[in-house]
């Protein structure tokens, strides 16, 4: 598959006509459609995110098995509180790593200052959270509270933001060796678990912790031996606190949407449904593997697009569209076929879950088509105003939550969640749309301008 940027652009003919263009084109279409789900990087970006699979996995069949539901939804809850965090305090240290890497910048000078960022963001973000425990989740022992948040944020992003310097250059089997080495560090401290931990979620609390900070060292390590660079701190990282702003809004704003439900159940005391939900949401991350595999293999391709603007990069989303909805339809009817088993292999304390799963089922594909959409912004430099989107959406969330959820319950969940979801589907379109209509040229290498490219 070529990485130029032209090939990006497929002209497209109007649809209908009798002199067998229409069928060429169909058949054209699909050929693309194929290759962008057979093609070399997606293999690599396949094995990327089935290892992250297989340690999601493995922490699905563990967890909800040996904790309790309550135990279980105070973990939903106590992460629903790091994930927006997490997100807001890396200031998208790893986006404007991808994007550097990308576009053939530095690589010690990208790497040490994600670095900075990615940790110093986090660890005071972990220090405003335990302070913060009496007012988030009084009812949750501060011990185990403490060391979720820890594991979930400083130790997490640690192990995670190496893997983003590889994907930046489209280097995914060195991506896939980073991911190799978290999921061995997830599935020893699981194992740890199952044979020793007791069913405590004290216990797996530490296991967590330690094993996300040596799944990071490691990282640090791989890096060095893959590129030659070591890791460092720089004082001209605070430089990136204003680019990289609007990508951790962003991604604590998405989070939120998710997180929210989790942790006002918790709060409000329905733990059972906290349990619930969070298995639900467990599992339907599942159904996003192949969609992240897709949009993984074209990261590199579609930020260097954006360099020329919203409507080069859209060519790129775009094109990967009806795979993307494809594969997140497909999801949804496996994963609605598939729910009546999970009470079987987790025990009956999960019999109402086959209910949370399917309704959930549908959400993989309605998020394939806002990813398509909110990368075209991103990666064209348009992230404040996907920021704003998201924004409006987590706030629409969040009020609709505080109103409805107090007597409400897991159904409650679930509906604020897609009334959320189909209005950030609205707004990121109508960004792309305002965007692409003021840009005056096209991609300078494909020599197009005009979102009449996408005709068809």
């Amino acid at each position: 598959m070529s990485d130029d940027l032209a090939s990006t652009s497929e002209p497209t003919g109007l649809p209908g006509g009798t002199d067998g263009a229409s069928d060429e084109q169909s058949n054209g279409r699909l050929a693309k459609m194929a290759a962008d789900l057979l093609g070399r990087r997606t293999r690599w970006a396949a094995v990327v995110e089935l290892l992250q699979l297989l340690s999601s996995v493995v922490a699905f069949l563990v967890l909800p098995g040996l904790l309790d539901t309550t135990d279980y939804g105070i973990m939903g809850g106590v992460t629903a509180a790091a994930v927006p965090a997490l997100n807001l305090s890396n200031m998208g240290s790893h986006i404007l790593l991808l994007r550097r890497a990308a576009r053939g910048e530095d690589l010690r000078w990208a790497w040490q200052r994600a670095i900075t960022l990615g940790t110093i963001g986090p660890s005071l973000a972990v220090l405003v959270l335990i302070s913060l425990h009496p007012v988030l989740l009084p009812q949750v022992d501060w011990t185990v509270y403490t060391l979720l948040v820890a594991g979930g944020v400083m130790a997490f992003w640690l192990s995670e933001l190496a893997v983003y310097l590889p994907i930046g250059l489209g280097h995914l089997r060195n991506a896939a060796v980073l991911r190799f080495a978290t999921f061995l560090s997830r599935v020893a401290a699981l194992a740890w678990f199952a044979v020793f931990g007791g069913a405590e979620l004290v216990n797996w609390a530490w296991a967590n912790l330690i094993s996300f900070g040596a799944a990071g060292l490691l990282g640090l390590v791989i890096i060095q031996r893959l590129y030659g660079v070591l890791p460092g701190f720089r004082r001209d990282a605070a430089a990136d606190v204003r680019p990289g702003l609007p990508f951790s809004v962003n991604g604590a704003s998405e989070n939120l949407v998710d997180a929210a439900d989790r942790f006002l159940l918790l709060r409000f005391d329905h733990n059972y449904d906290a349990g619930l939900y969070t298995l639900g949401g467990r599992a339907i991350q599942f159904a996003y593997v192949p969609i992240r595999m897709l949009l993984r293999a074209h990261d590199s391709e579609l930020y260097a697009a954006g360099k020329y603007g919203v409507r080069s990069a859209l060519r790129v989303s775009l094109r990967l569209a009806p795979s993307g909805m494809l594969l997140g339809f497909g999801a949804a009817v496996v994963f609605w076929l598939v729910a009546p088993v999970v009470p079987w292999i987790l025990g009956q304390k999960w019999q109402d879950a086959p209910d949370v799963i399917r309704l959930l089922s549908f959400l993989p594909a309605l998020r394939s088509m806002q990813y398509m959409v909110g990368n075209t912004l991103s990666a064209s430099d348009r992230q404040w105003s996907r920021f704003s989107a998201t924004l409006a959406t987590a706030l629409l969330n969040l009020i609709l939550n505080l109103i409805f959820l107090p007597n409400g319950g897991w159904r409650t969940a679930v509906a604020t969640t897609f009334v959320s979801e189909m209005a950030l589907l609205v707004f990121l379109c109508l960004l792309v749309w305002y965007w692409a209509m003021r840009e005056d040229v096209g991609d300078p290498e494909s020599g197009e301008t005009g979102i009449g490219t996408f005709q068809g």
